[in-house]
């Protein structure tokens, strides 16, 4: 009988490398340059991001610090819920579930984006979980005809400095606006600083 020969092929080993040996002024040189090129690093100019989130210091809630935190989480959840909604293990109750709370989470990261590119927070709620709920503010106000202003429930008004509520009187805080009603035309009026006529001559 021929014998079959066995081969056997040893797995090629990679030669190890010798550490470099530093000396410690060659090291202090080293951490020399290096410092010396960051100092030279120019800072981040954000240009994408409103310069009023810009403004705002690292411990203020609305940061754009806090805000990209923010961000990084919920696109951390945007993809373990993706995950759980692909699960062919569990229920489709459940992979449904998983799949509307990640189109919820790449919402909110819309709104935190809008927020970065231009200083508004659109959401009702803020905060990595979401549990904090917006107060709208009022930044142009509204009038009716008799000059009274506009206002909704809920909506944060300067001139009042307060949140409007059900149930609240304007003539009670009429005392605190410091501003004078807009005069409200009854009619549209065209005015012009000549006079026309039919008359071609």
């Amino acid at each position: 009988m021929a014998r079959k020969k066995i081969v056997i092929q040893r797995e090629k080993v990679k030669p190890v490398k010798k550490k470099r040996q530093l000396s410690e002024e060659h090291k202090e040189k080293l951490r020399a340059r290096l410092a010396e090129m960051r100092a030279k690093k120019k800072p981040a100019e954000y240009k994408n991001v409103a310069k009023s989130v810009l403004a705002l210091p690292d411990e203020d809630k609305y940061s754009m610090k806090n805000v990209k935190e923010w961000i990084k989480e919920s696109k951390d959840k945007v993809a373990a819920f993706s995950k759980t909604a692909r699960n062919m293990k569990i229920l489709p109750l459940d992979k449904q579930k998983a799949a509307n709370a990640a189109e919820h989470k790449k919402a909110y990261i819309r709104y935190m984006e809008h927020y970065l590119r231009t200083g508004d927070w659109i959401s009702m709620f803020s905060g990595p979980e979401e549990t904090n709920k917006v107060v709208p503010r009022c930044v142009a106000m509204a009038y009716y005809s008799d000059g009274t202003p506009k206002r909704n429930v809920g909506v944060f008004y300067p001139d009042i400095d307060m949140v409007w509520s059900k149930g609240m009187d304007e003539f009670e805080y009429a005392h605190l606006r410091d501003d004078t009603p807009p005069d409200v035309l009854k009619s549209t009026e065209a005015i012009t600083d000549k006079r026309f006529t039919s008359s071609t001559t």
